[in-house]
């Protein structure tokens, strides 16, 4: 009778991923228990033509749920002229992002800048708000919906366009997410924090409009405005 040679290592139950050793230097750095903000700002490109989530050239998809650490709004060159813009510092809770940063995502109106994903958080804010709530400490939920319509291209010519837009909604954070939103109101709560931040491309090419009044802003967004706004990039 013959036996089978057992193996000395165990192996690895299925779907769990052997994690390597940590070399001895840096275990001495402190485990870090609360949010990174990175030195260098990371962008969470909201991809209106794809309707998914993208990091540099890596997608997450569509589902994402996130607490929002800051709002800021700003102007900039968009398509031979001027358009609002919301900024959203926001950590994820929930999707394929990966947690426990701190990202920027950017969202705008259609170029008529009567809808659109800007116009339909600032809706949802203001419910948010009458019921008592601070859109901080809620649980944010965008929806990509598609759109369809007739455009005129360059040509002049019509032709069929899709694109997306976010729908938002929102709910009450849960129990296991509290810490999450702990560890977000550590970072409002810190103005060193706060100051991270900042990213100097988006700085290089839009103005932040906190602190002005919508007819400041209003005049800032029209094209024949004395004030100069930073060349815009692709």
């Amino acid at each position: 009778m013959t036996t089978s040679k057992t193996s000395s290592t165990p192996a690895l139950a299925a779907g769990v991923t052997k994690i390597m050793a940590r070399h001895k230097f840096f275990q001495s750095a402190p485990k870090n228990t609360g949010l990174i903000i990175p030195e260098m700002a990371v962008f969470l490109k909201n991809d209106c033509k794809e309707g998914k989530w993208m990091v540099g050239e890596s997608d997450y998809g569509s589902k994402l749920e996130f607490l929002v650490v800051h709002f800021s709004r700003r102007v900039s060159e968009y398509m031979g002229g001027r358009i609002a813009q919301g900024q959203l510092w926001l950590t994820p809770v929930a999707g394929d992002v990966p947690k426990g940063i701190v990202y920027y995502t950017l969202i705008k109106n259609s170029r008529s800048g009567r809808s659109g994903s800007l116009k339909n958080f600032g809706c949802q804010v203001a419910i948010a708000q009458s019921q008592g709530y601070d859109p901080r400490e809620l649980v944010w939920m965008p929806k990509f919906i598609k759109k369809s319509a007739a455009i005129t291209n360059e040509d002049g010519k019509s032709e069929n366009a899709s694109w997306y837009v976010i729908d938002w909604s929102w709910r009450e954070c849960t129990a296991e997410e509290e810490k999450t939103l702990d560890n977000t109101v550590a970072i409002i709560q810190n103005p060193d924090q706060m100051e991270l931040l900042f990213d100097m491309d988006l700085e290089a090419t839009s103005i932040s409009v906190d602190g002005m009044n919508q007819r400041e802003i209003l005049s800032l967004l029209n094209q024949t405005s004395s004030m100069a706004l930073p060349a815009a990039t692709d």
